[in-house]
């Protein structure tokens, strides 16, 4: 199984998408990151607390707040098939937390500056050998 999007959310607004596995269904990018940002909010509100993994039938949504505690949202999100290995997911997130440096980025900028360039390869090389699902994992090994 394998991580089939992950991105960066600024106060609801998807400002790093990487699609490795296009959904039969394309949803709205600003509404598909619209419900993770009510989600957080939701439980930031309701139960001072904040929201890391959501489980659906087929996929989980894993969730780290890289600034919690302000009034901005920082989210760096990832949506995995089930039998992804969710800890590993977690721990991945947890390492680009530690690489990324945000304070000299301009993150509510409309276009793709080459900052946030490399934040999106700096994202899709620590999960690069999760986004691969086992046929493809197979492919790459014996061609």
């Amino acid at each position: 199984m394998a991580v089939i999007e992950a991105g960066l959310i600024v106060n609801g607004i998807p400002i790093i998408r990487s699609v490795y596995y296009p959904d039969e269904k394309e949803v709205d990018p600003f509404i598909r990151t619209g419900l993770f940002t009510a989600i957080q909010t939701f439980a930031a509100k309701a139960f001072d607390d904040e929201a890391e993994e959501m489980k659906l039938k087929r996929y989980s949504i894993i969730i780290k707040d890289l600034d919690p505690g302000t009034n901005e949202q920082l989210l760096l999100y990832s949506v995995a098939e089930k039998g992804t290995d969710y800890s590993e997911v977690k721990k991945r997130l947890a390492n680009l937390e530690k690489k990324l440096d945000l304070d000299r980025v301009i993150l509510d900028s409309p276009t793709m500056t080459n900052e946030l360039k490399q934040i999106k390869k700096l994202i899709d090389k620590e999960l690069k050998d999760l986004c691969l699902k086992p046929a493809d994992r197979a492919k790459g090994i014996f061609g």
